[in-house]
């Protein structure tokens, strides 16, 4: 509900966004926007997944003392983190050469973002923890958007049609679902069963500090495999920029961006499926662990379809839409889209290798799936621009997610009874 309630949500953003800075400041705004979350999923360093899986394969009894020794731990990685993430961006900001308008307000509003999707990303991973996944859901998709979508309209007819506008509104939105979040996590463990003092530690709490070292090992897989992700889903943007120059960029960005709404739904199950895979195969409940995976199967790609579907038709009155100058989205979103659906089908397998312990193999798999795209995305987009990059990110989503596939059976089929 909570992505669904998402995705006009994201469509009318973009749109908004797009009328209001035009194919080149929507291709300068895409592109620092794209550089600052890059650093941030750096800084966060794959704490979020730790967090959701930890948190719902514990005792009820020992969940809240759990919650906060994990929140210490956490903000403790990611604020160090944090720091050097934005240090690094500011370098290259002000030392890469770039046709981007490059001021000190937009290089501080970038490094801004910084942070703010650390405590997002957190807070998300808590509630999923806690099995609160539809919040977890509104914070980073629904609520999020729908403030993007109010400021992108407060911009429209104020007059503020600049891309560092559009950056600042990145940072309050993000601050302002973060902290709704947090007021809902604090309530949660609050009320919780066990009513734990906070001067009090249960017996798994006072063995965190001695499983620190374990969760940072997994954060550093999960960390993996989320700058695979970032790098994928945001660095496109900077590579035709780069290669073919921000007008091209904001065509591809428009088609990118846009088509990640065929994501959504998939999300959604990915969101749903990670505390009850954790928490089925922790206590080794296989038949209703088998059950669950079909049921996310079955879900993601009927949901995924039809929002594909529906976009493919769509697709040139949605690139009318967002103003003159972007005619030449189109094929690139229908590209993307059928990326998409093959990805739709891997997420089962994805959830069940990260949520059982394997997500090394799954950071393996990734970061093959990015040096595919990448190469082959170089002379694609000098040759044919926004298209080019399109055909080698689609072929990267369905090189990826054929892999993925196939790990899962390999890896899990026998220990889950062969569950999807």
């Amino acid at each position: 509900m909570a992505y669904g309630a998402s995705a006009p949500l994201a469509f009318a953003a973009n749109i908004l966004f797009a009328r209001l800075l035009g194919p080149q400041g929507f291709g300068t705004y895409i592109t620092f926007l794209s550089a600052a979350l890059v650093m941030g999923g750096v800084a966060a360093y794959g704490v979020g997944p730790v967090l959701t899986r930890e948190i719902s394969g514990s005792p009820i009894d020992q969940r809240r003392a759990i919650v906060l020794a994990m929140a210490r731990w956490a903000l403790s990685l990611t604020g160090v983190l944090s720091l050097a993430a934005i240090v690094v961006l500011l370098v290259w900001l002000i030392f890469v050469p770039s046709e981007l308008s490059n001021s000190w307000p937009e290089r501080i509003a970038a490094a801004g973002i910084i942070p703010t999707f650390v405590w997002a990303s957190m807070v998300s991973g808590i509630l999923g923890g806690l099995s609160l996944v539809a919040k977890s859901q509104v914070i980073g998709n629904t609520l999020k958007n729908g403030l993007l979508l109010l400021g992108a309209g407060l911009l429209l007819f104020s007059g503020m049609h600049q891309a560092v506008d559009a950056l600042w509104l990145q940072i309050i939105v993000s601050v302002l679902a973060a902290s709704v979040g947090a007021f809902w996590v604090w309530r949660a463990i609050s009320h919780d069963v066990d009513h734990i003092p906070p001067t009090v530690e249960a017996p798994e709490a006072l063995d965190a500090r001695s499983r620190h070292g374990t969760w940072r090992r997994a954060a550093g897989h999960f960390f993996a495999m989320t700058m695979a992700m970032l790098i994928l889903g945001r660095i496109d943007v900077v590579i035709v920029n780069a290669l073919s120059g921000p007008f091209q960029a904001g065509i591809f960005g428009a088609a990118a961006r846009l088509a990640q709404i065929a994501a959504i739904a998939g999300l959604v199950w990915v969101a749903w499926l990670q505390p009850r895979v954790s928490k089925l195969f922790r206590s080794g409940q296989k038949v209703a662990l088998r059950k669950v995976l079909k049921l996310g199967l079955i879900g993601a790609v009927g949901m995924t379809g039809a929002l594909i579907l529906v976009g493919w038709f769509l697709a040139p009155w949605i690139m009318a839409l967002m103003g003159a100058g972007f005619e030449g989205a189109v094929a690139p979103f229908r590209w993307l889209l059928l990326g998409y659906l093959a990805w739709a089908v891997s997420i089962p397998f994805y959830v069940a290798l990260g949520m059982t312990g394997l997500e090394s193999i799954l950071s393996k798999i990734l970061w093959g799936q990015l040096a595919i795209t990448l190469a082959a995305s170089f002379p694609l987009v000098h040759f044919y621009g926004a298209i080019g990059c399109a055909w080698a990110w689609a072929s990267g989503l369905v090189v990826g997610s054929v892999c993925i596939i196939s790990a899962g059976y390999f890896y899990r089929a026998k220990d889950l009874n062969h569950a999807v």
